[in-house]
C-alpha cells in the first residue's frame, strides 16, 4: 500500500519515515517498489499523449528516488535487501 502511495506522490520516502521501519519492512517495501517500477516500465504509453507520458515519467522518478533513499538507508543500517 505504501509503495503505491509513494508512486502516486502521496508519501515522500525519507530517513525520518524509515526510522520506524524494521528489517523485514525494508525488504518488503523494496520488493514492492521494484515490482511497481517493473509494472510502470512495462505499461505501454501513447507517445502522442503528453499528459500520460508526463504522469508515467513522474511515477518512475518517484519510485527511483524512493528506492535510492531506501537502499542508502539500508546500507547505512547494514540491512541486506537482496
Amino acid at each position: 500500500m505504501m509503495a503505491k502511495d509513494i508512486m502516486e506522490g502521496y508519501v515522500v520516502l525519507n530517513p525520518l519515515v524509515l526510522k520506524k521501519f524494521d528489517e523485514s519492512s525494508y525488504k518488503d517495501l523494496h520488493e514492492h517498489l521494484r515490482k511497481l517500477q517493473t509494472a510502470v516500465r512495462s505499461s505501454g504509453v501513447d507517445l502522442s499523449n503528453q499528459e500520460a507520458t508526463r504522469n508515467r515519467n513522474l511515477k518512475m522518478q518517484r519510485l527511483h528516488q524512493a528506492m535510492a533513499v531506501l537502499e542508502n538507508q539500508a546500507r547505512r543500517l547494514k540491512i541486506m535487501l537482496g
